[in-house]
């Protein structure tokens, strides 16, 4: 068993929790995607659309580990992958079949009528902006200079090949990179706040922030400490075979695990007060929502904005920064791939 079939396995669960309790941590005025109002937000359509999509999700979690776990020993590098995307697919089928029945009774009761919609804005968030915790990334740099040192000691690589064995940095330095600027520009987003309590929500959302990007930080730390650990395997400090390999990717799963946990209870703990009913309310801006889970808004200049399910945030599709971004990002990617394979690293 390759270390990449054992973390494809391993993610297979994780992934089916995190469908099954993300209605939990989603903001109370967004349900499945759909704005509605504070005091509809614990109708019984409501409850009765989250009850089915946790019993849907649960199904498909449990079906989808059993196939993942039944395969495990068999070598396959490709079916794990495959029974993810499924697991994705329908978990995204769930959630669509949610939204639709909240959609539809919203839009029959019409719970917008008559309301006030508004947006808020907090201008301490600018005057005051919250501070990105970079001596949390202090341990993923020094498990990186970790891993130089160990790739030196052990032995230099090739005189006609200056980069061989340093593959292990090099996948390093991209993971560490890449996460540390995604999070640098959710600092840079702005918040959603609650209409009817915009600086309550605003404090729950800098603790929120804070929170979860610690939580990222130290996942990054131990993805790159499995990397060092997968290193010193390709360099014949140590030879693990079979389903011995998944102890290289011990701190990977701790992160994953850790990560997912503290976006749970902090994502409880952001909405647990709930939204106070108000003669105004958010605005109801669902039609730039494309299957609740895609936002496009072409007037909007924030290149990040909060997801509608979870606790996390997705790119503006409607703003060409994002596209710059992405176009990047996939650029930087297809190069390393070719260098990694080019210099048979």
């Amino acid at each position: 068993m390759t270390p990449g079939i054992a973390i494809a396995d391993a993610i297979v669960p994780l992934f089916g929790v995190a469908m099954v309790v993300s209605p939990a941590i989603t903001r109370p005025t967004l349900q499945f995607g759909v704005r509605v109002p504070p005091e509809q937000a614990g109708t019984p359509v409501i409850r009765e659309a989250r009850r089915a999509y946790q019993w849907r999700t649960a199904v498909v979690a449990v079906v989808a580990t059993a196939a993942a776990f039944g395969s495990w020993g068999h070598g396959s590098a490709w079916l794990p992958r495959v029974i993810l995307i499924l697991e994705i697919a329908a978990g995204v089928a769930c959630y669509q079949l949610a939204r639709r029945k909240v959609r539809a009774v919203k839009a029959s009761g019409d719970w917008f009528a008559g309301r006030r919609q508004t947006v808020v804005a907090d201008t301490s968030w600018r005057a005051d902006p919250a501070r990105f915790p970079v001596w949390w990334l202090v341990p993923a740099l020094a498990v990186i200079v970790a891993t130089v040192v160990a790739r030196l000691v052990i032995g230099h690589p090739p005189a006609h090949v200056p980069l061989a064995g340093f593959a292990v940095v090099i996948e390093q330095v991209w993971l560490t990179g890449v996460w540390t600027g995604m999070l640098r520009l959710v600092y840079r987003s702005r918040p959603d706040l609650d209409t009817a309590d915009p600086a309550a929500s605003l404090r729950r959302y800098r603790a929120l922030l804070d929170t979860y990007t610690k939580a990222a930080l130290v996942f990054v730390a131990l993805f790159d400490v499995s990397m060092l650990l997968l290193g010193l395997q390709r360099w014949g400090v140590y030879h693990l075979t079979g389903g011995a390999v998944i102890v290289l990717l011990l701190p990977i799963l701790a992160g994953l695990i850790l990560f997912f946990a503290v976006a749970f209870r902090a994502g409880r703990r952001a909405w647990a007060t709930g939204s106070r009913p108000s003669a105004a309310t958010d605005r109801d801006d669902d039609r730039f929502w494309k299957g609740g889970l895609i936002y496009v808004n072409h007037d909007d200049p924030a290149v990040l904005v909060g997801a509608r399910f979870g606790v996390g945030w997705t790119p503006n599709f409607g703003n060409r920064v994002t596209w710059l971004l992405a176009g990047g990002y996939v650029a930087i990617l297809a190069g390393l791939i070719v260098l990694l394979t080019t210099v048979g690293l």
